[in-house]
């Protein structure tokens, strides 16, 4: 069974570095690496991974070295002070082909790109330059995981593999295709009647998501550099229970135990009055917890929340991370984080110095906020709720979507539009009959803008309500600001 360890590791420098890490022991002194990538060691470690480990006491172990490769083409590649995780065969002197697809980093890298790179280590290189792009045609979709899992679904993509394409799924339903150009037609063909077979419940759906290996996202060098202490490291390790902090619809903090780490016994929480605490600590959670009901009932212009402003909800949301960390250090016990206002942040218990964001859950965030308006992004959508309504996320107005992400969002001084970046630009005018946004429809409700791949709206200010400021990315070259005159819809 898989079990929390401080694991002893070398840092770049050679000196001892603790990191947590979830192993499933194997027996003699062996451990598979069941977590994700550990990237701030030498050598790195990957996902699946076995290695040996002396074991120092119950929850720590010093690190031997590695036994076997999961996949001995995943490597760590450095970009400048950055890493990344990628899949490399060699082909020629410095020379390396992609064997995965890398989209989260720039530049980004696509399957069977050729690159030039330095071994610098075990597992380890350094990017000196993208040699040559795959001629494969590359496509991003986010269809439900329901669908992935479809045995038909499953059927087309190992087909799209044997034709020479490659496919890979990140983050659970983002698929990143690379299609061979005299298949594509084909496979296009079979794709939308597998859609429209599961549309209209033909298909059986599938099963639980099946995990790949986390292909990691940029991350930068600097948090390697310093590791915290045993201490801090030793306190955070969590024992098998879960707390679960506020919760809106039952009108108070709950917790729940369980003894399978991470599966909580939803079915049975117990009061958070049982919890052994402080009796001032409780009684700053009641407060923050009514400022935050109070907040979410309000009649105060949109902001998702209730708060009449960005600042006073960023205060509250910092309030309450300030409490959780607090609790966190008297449980000893991995938290999972619900703001009373606008919903859940799940994070683990320790002395992080995280601030939480806007929005509700992991994946919804204020994008813009006017008198009137609150631009929400959630996943690759973006929602606005209407001053005096009474609206859901669910049932809220959608005004775009970008996959294989919407990085940004704004809303014009006047609230005549509100623009939304990702692969492209939307721009969708606020005036009834308020339609809700569909790419595949025309109308003056909306309109859209360098809608390709290769190119990507990082940034958006409303200059005026006719200008928005846009930094674009375009594939292999430098980052650029634009400027998008909505009069003549172009952009200068």
């Amino acid at each position: 069974m898989s079990e929390y360890k401080l694991l002893v590791v070398s840092d770049s420098l050679d000196q001892p570095r603790i990191e947590r890490v979830v192993l499933s022991p194997l027996g003699a002194g062996r451990y598979r690496l069941d977590d994700q990538d550990v990237l701030g060691c030498r050598p790195p470690l990957f996902w699946q991974d076995v290695i040996e480990a002396k074991e120092i006491d119950d929850a720590e172990l010093q690190f031997i070295r590695v036994v076997q490769r999961a996949d001995p083409s995943i490597v760590l590649l450095e970009l400048g002070e950055d890493v990344c995780t990628v899949s490399l065969t060699p082909v020629g002197f410095r020379t390396y082909r992609l064997e995965s697809t890398q989209w989260q980093v720039e530049p980004s890298f696509f399957y069977h790109d050729l690159i030039e790179a330095d071994q610098i280590g075990e597992a380890r290189f350094r990017y000196v330059r993208l040699a040559q792009r795959s001629e494969l045609e590359v496509q991003t979709m986010t269809p439900p995981h329901e669908l992935i899992d479809t045995a038909e679904a499953r059927s087309l993509l190992n087909w799209l593999s044997l034709q020479g394409g490659h496919w890979q799924r990140d983050w659970g339903n983002v698929l990143i295709l690379s299609i061979p150009k005299d298949a594509e037609n084909e496979f296009e063909n079979r794709w939308e009647q597998i859609v429209q077979a599961f549309n209209r419940g033909l298909l059986e759906t599938g099963t639980a998501a099946i995990r790949s290996r986390p292909y990691g996202v940029r991350v930068s060098l600097d948090q390697y550099r310093e590791g915290g202490s045993r201490a801090d490291l030793a306190a955070s390790l969590p024992p098998s229970a879960q707390v679960l902090f506020g919760k809106p619809h039952e009108g108070g903090p709950l917790w729940r135990i369980t003894k399978e780490l991470w599966k909580p016994n939803n079915k049975k929480p117990e009061r958070l009055e049982a919890v052994a605490m402080p009796s001032e600590l409780r009684r700053r959670i009641d407060d923050w917890t009514r400022r935050g009901l109070r907040a979410r009932h309000s009649e105060l212009p949109p902001g998702y929340s209730g708060f009449p402003d960005e600042a006073s909800e960023r205060a509250y949301l910092v309030d309450g991370w300030n409490l959780y960390r607090e609790l966190s250090k008297v449980l000893r016990e991995p938290l999972e984080f619900w703001d009373f206002a606008s919903g859940t942040y799940r994070w683990q218990a320790g002395d992080s110095q995280r601030v939480p964001g806007l929005g509700k859950g992991n994946h919804c965030r204020l994008l813009a906020r006017s008198a009137d308006y609150a631009l929400i992004g959630h996943f690759g959508f973006a929602q606005v709720f209407r001053r005096g309504t009474e609206e859901s996320l669910e049932d809220s107005l959608c005004v775009g979507a970008h996959e294989p992400a919407l990085n940004c969002g704004v809303i014009s001084p006047d609230q005549s539009w509100c623009a939304t970046g990702g692969c492209g630009v939307i721009v969708y005018q606020l005036a009834p009959p308020f339609e809700a946004y569909d790419e595949k429809r025309q109308t003056n409700q909306w309109f859209h803008l360098e809608r390709t791949p290769s190119i990507t709206v990082i940034e958006m200010e409303a200059l005026d309500p006719t200008f928005i400021r846009l930094r674009v990315r375009q594939r292999g070259e430098p980052i650029q600001d634009r400027l998008l005159d909505l009069k003549t819809r172009r952009l200068v």
